[in-house]
């Protein structure tokens, strides 16, 4: 019975024990939840960049942090700069700032996710290693956008080619603008690539520069070539055309290495340009076309070029020798078929002036007379002249003993024509520059029944055809 009792009284203070240990372990917990875990600030080692949070609030660590990074960045500019044009940017013209909150809260929330357990563990470590967190930044996107603009439009100019002036002989050259663009890609690129950074920027120009300068066109100083040619005796429409052409070509100024072409500057040959109908030459013989003349203004334009020595790319001589130059120092054209094209091979542009008075054509090449300082001459030598022979045609609609001419032959020409470089009165140089056929055009009778074939002293004098305007 005592036995019992004692066992009795044994588990009464064994349970008594195990609820005090729960009760302990309990005290134990909710202190641990109150005085550890239920908490408003942040925990141990805990740092926001160099900022120590420790048992800060987040309203306290925010108005630490801020209150001694806001002040710093008012300081922090970059400054850009081309030429005199210097621009000093605050970073926070650009919308630069911290992340306080996100940086805040990462911080806050260390040690308060997943269980107790995992929670005590997290706040452990921390308390031992310590956690740093990083204050992350940004800017505004579109204040850069305008930052770039103003520089842009600040910078910006319009480049301006050197005008060349030319009245009456008298020249003037007004001077040319190099224009400026700002590379506005690649300056945002910089800006943003920089906002950490804050190293100057040398602003991204690109420099245009004229095709014509006024140290180019200064170069056209005088006359290196010019020639004229006499159209007295054309018809009012032959003349007009000329007058069209001369016009076309009149104030065309050629930069070194450009090549021009007579017919894309004169343009097609319509009424609608002012073209009034002519005689042309076509497969040998004159018939009526729009455009007539404009032959005599080819030619004129290419014996001043080949004076002003001017690299003759393209020319062809007419079928028929032309009347108003020697013979192989023509140039035929024909709008899409035949066409005068020649280079400047100068380091110099050059200035074509043309002028028609007193039935003349005048055509003057301007360039740089201290560099082309000889003077060019063109001879022409006939080296074979072709007589034109006889055909007959007998038609027996004629009467016996009849004879008619049919078509004037025309005498056909074998031509050199040699281009000398003169130079303080000697020739220095020589060249063959053409050497040029005219095909010779037989003559044809048309005979009636029984007539003699041999017409040498019949007394026919055929037309001669080689006078007639083209």
């Amino acid at each position: 019975m005592r036995e019992k009792r004692q066992n009795k009284n044994k588990k009464i203070k064994f349970f008594i024990l195990y609820i005090a240990l729960i009760i302990l372990l309990l005290g134990i917990g909710f202190y641990g939840f109150f005085s550890v875990l239920d908490r408003d600030t942040m925990y141990e080692d805990i740092k926001i960049e160099n900022f120590n949070v420790s048992n800060m609030t987040k309203e306290e660590a925010l108005n630490i942090i801020k209150g001694k990074l806001e002040g710093e960045l008012s300081q922090k500019q970059m400054r850009l700069a081309y030429k005199d044009f210097v621009y000093d940017v605050g970073i926070k013209e650009l919308g630069y700032h911290y992340c306080y909150d996100e940086a805040i809260e990462e911080a806050y929330s260390i040690g308060r996710k997943g269980s107790i357990i995992n929670r005590i563990k997290t706040i452990m470590n921390t308390r031992k290693y310590g956690e740093t967190i990083k204050l992350k930044t940004g800017y505004d996107s579109n204040l850069i956008d305008d930052l770039v603009m103003k520089i842009s439009d600040d910078i910006n100019l319009e480049s301006k080619e050197a005008q060349f002036n030319f009245n009456g002989g008298r020249i003037s050259v007004a001077q040319d603008v190099v224009g400026r663009k700002v590379d506005t890609v690649l300056l945002k690129k910089l800006i943003e690539g920089n906002i950490e950074v804050l190293e100057d920027i040398q602003i991204p120009v690109e420099e245009i520069k004229p095709t014509m300068t006024k140290a180019q066109l200064s170069r056209i100083n005088g006359i290196i070539g010019q020639f004229s040619t006499s159209f007295k005796t054309s018809s009012a429409d032959r003349k007009e055309n000329i007058r069209v052409s001369a016009k076309a070509l009149d104030g065309k100024l050629v930069l070194p290495g450009e090549t021009v072409s007579f017919n894309d500057t004169t343009g097609p040959r319509t009424r609608a340009k002012g073209y009034k109908e002519a005689n042309i030459i076509i497969g040998g013989e004159f018939i009526p076309g729009v455009g007539g003349g404009v032959c005599q203004m080819s030619t004129t334009l290419y014996n001043a070029l080949v004076r002003a020595d001017m690299t003759i790319v393209q020319r062809s001589p007419h079928s028929i020798p032309s009347t108003y130059v020697p013979y192989g120092q023509d140039a035929a054209v024909s709008y899409g078929h035949l066409d005068l094209k020649f280079r400047n091979d100068f380091d110099f542009p050059i200035y074509i002036h043309t002028l028609t008075k007193n039935n003349q054509v005048f055509v003057y090449i301007y360039g740089d007379v201290n560099t082309k300082n000889y003077t060019v001459k063109l001879d022409s030598e006939i080296v074979e002249t072709i007589k034109p022979k006889e055909e007959i045609i007998r038609d027996n609609t004629l009467k016996t003993g009849d004879k008619v001419l049919h078509q004037s032959g025309r005498t056909g020409y074998k031509v050199k024509t040699y281009k000398s470089i003169v130079k303080g009165g000697k020739v220095v140089k020589r060249d063959l520059l053409n050497s040029d056929f005219y095909k010779p055009r037989n003559s044809i009778y048309k005979v009636g029944p029984d007539l003699p074939t041999n017409l040498e002293d019949e007394n026919i004098n055929p037309v001669d055809a080689e006078n007639t305007e083209e």
